[in-house]
């Protein structure tokens, strides 16, 4: 079993549409975001800071609403909006987050079904680098979180084993990180609270 200590410097959540800021963006750009995108893009800006080395998104759904529009376009006309279509794919918000801030850091996109969050987590922190993750789904419930995630310094200091455990839900995750339980299990790992 392994064990790998990771701290987190800052974090955000959203568990409603009232949470959602995008005030940042201009309105012309706004517009043409999803609810998806808005969540993924609301968090991630007020996380970001200019330590972060790499960005990893992750979500269950992605653009689910915007993907059914397509599908629904494509059987009633035969054919799609390249604008709708572009939006639509996996790394949207994370990549329009990067062009739109003018950022030239590398990126990637992570869906794992039911465990997406706890995949993206993973490969933040196995990367060894200052990353900024951020999970996001709106399918059913809106739910989101971002994170500074650093191999070296931060308010959390975690240690994550790399062992098959139950998986936890997404609101037990959030009391993890604001310390209300010392433990979250996932089945790609276990994670516990380092004093």
């Amino acid at each position: 079993m392994k064990s790998h200590i990771f701290y987190i410097r800052k974090f955000n959540f959203i568990t409603d549409e009232s949470e959602i800021d995008v005030s940042s963006i201009s309105p012309i750009m706004r517009r043409k975001l999803g609810l998806l995108d808005k969540t993924a893009l609301s968090l991630t800006s007020k996380i970001f800071d200019d330590k972060v080395q790499e960005l990893i998104f992750s979500s269950e759904y992605g653009e689910f609403t915007r993907l059914n529009t397509i599908i629904k376009q494509y059987q009633e006309a035969g054919e799609v909006s390249p604008t709708q279509f572009s939006a639509s794919v996996h790394n949207y918000p994370i990549s329009f987050f990067t062009l739109y801030n003018k950022l030239n850091i590398p990126y990637q996109a992570i869906s794992s079904g039911e465990n997406s969050l706890d995949a993206g987590l993973v490969k933040s922190v196995i990367s060894n680098k200052e990353i900024l993750f951020t999970y996001a789904d709106v399918y059913n419930n809106i739910r989101g979180f971002s994170a500074l995630i650093s191999p070296n310094e931060g308010e959390i200091k975690i240690e994550y084993q790399n062992t098959h455990s139950d998986k936890m839900s997404f609101e037990d995750f959030i009391n993890f990180i604001e310390g209300k339980n010392n433990i979250y299990t996932s089945p790609f790992g276990i994670f516990e609270k380092v004093s």
